[in-house]
């Protein structure tokens, strides 16, 4: 490893809800080719076994862990619900150099998602008889409306419940107030429309950027999303 490599900070991507690390796939490579390491990671709050689902705080130490097993600064990635375990888990810590939301939710301490959603689940949520998980409705439109049909269908094919009270918990903490931010608004998003993201980003994100996508540009355009992941984490370090 060259001295110039060793000085790059970690990239850590944090999926979001009803997905996991699969998710970032085809945006792996294009970071690792230009010397970057990156650590991806699987959120408990969803998976297959719905008995076993974790909450926010169990994502967030899952975060945590990850960081704390990383030498060196790092780029904390987190992607739509993913901006909420990131939000938290950076807080109090002085090796993320930035946070990168992608059509996240970016939000103040004591807010859950689904405060944010406006208090009532949206539409889309299928929630369990029993009110612990829920399923996406119609993923192909709300996620993945401009990707490709076969990278569609595989990713519709690995969604995986995710438990209700990820999105009912409020944040404890905000790693965004001292952490430098940069917010990806996904100018054609179906299910968190830009309007939203825009509004979330204001006043929290120093650094707003725009990607013509739906919800899902890791799938849409990879090497777009992963040209902006590159040109901020290059500058962080």
């Amino acid at each position: 490893m060259s001295p110039e490599t060793a000085a790059l900070p970690t990239i850590v991507l944090v999926h979001g809800a009803w997905h996991g690390s699969w998710a970032w796939d085809q945006v792996v490579p294009l970071l690792t080719e230009r010397g970057f390491r990156v650590r991806t990671v699987d959120l408990p709050s969803t998976g297959p076994d719905v008995d076993a689902l974790g909450g926010l705080a169990d994502d967030v130490a899952t975060v945590r862990a990850v960081l704390d097993d990383v030498a060196g600064p790092t780029v904390l990635v987190g992607h739509s619900y993913g901006g909420l375990p990131v939000t938290e888990a950076s807080a109090g810590r002085d090796d993320v150099v930035r946070l990168v939301y992608v059509c996240a939710f970016l939000l103040d301490a004591g807010v859950s998602l689904l405060d944010a959603a406006g208090g009532e689940p949206p539409a889309f949520w299928q929630v369990s008889e029993d009110g612990r998980w829920m399923t996406p409705a119609q993923p192909e439109q709300v996620f993945y409306a401009d990707c490709p049909p076969d990278v569609t269908a595989a990713a519709v094919a690995r969604l995986t419940p995710q438990s209700l009270s990820s999105c009912t918990t409020p944040l404890q903490a905000t790693g965004w107030s001292t952490i430098p931010a940069t917010y990806v608004v996904a100018d054609a998003d179906a299910g968190l429309p830009a309007a939203v993201q825009e509004l979330m980003a204001g006043g929290r994100a120093e650094d707003i950027r725009h990607i013509d996508t739906a919800h899902s540009p890791f799938f849409a355009r990879p090497r777009e999303l992963a040209g902006i992941l590159l040109e901020v984490s290059s500058a962080a370090r």
